[in-house]
């Protein structure tokens, strides 16, 4: 066995190991959970702008009127808290009003996330980052 081909075998398991850890990830969340962190990560930027922040009242208007979702204003709060104690997003604390920001270094790693659910789930009509 030369060098090369255990090299290869190495990455094809860190590979593995992040697939999975992607998908366990993905088993806790659902279509609205990725909606939302579409409106964060998915802005078709270039970067250092590929991402957006947004106030809580702006982020429920933009859900209900351009994504067409069905939700309240306290569902929709629910879900942001989640996605904050997931590690997806920042709340910042003290602000008025309640303000979401995406969390810095780990852009690459949640768009990975949104393109795994929609492929998974058969809905690679909705991959765009």
């Amino acid at each position: 066995m030369n060098k090369n081909t255990t090299l290869e075998g190495q990455k094809q398991v860190i590979i593995d190991k992040k697939l999975q850890e992607i998908d366990s990830i993905i088993e806790k969340l659902d279509f609205l959970d990725i909606q939302i962190l579409r409106k964060f990560y998915a802005t078709d930027r270039e970067f250092p702008f590929n991402t957006q922040p947004y106030c809580f009242p702006i982020l429920y208007h933009e859900m209900k009127t351009t994504q067409h979702l069905k939700i309240g204003a306290e569902a929709l709060r629910k879900r942001l808290n989640k996605l904050v104690e997931l590690g997806f997003l920042k709340k910042i604390k003290y602000s008025n009003p309640v303000s979401y920001l995406p969390v810095d270094g780990k852009e690459n790693y949640i768009k990975s996330i949104i393109v795994r659910f929609f492929l998974i789930h058969g809905l690679s009509n909705f991959v765009k980052i």
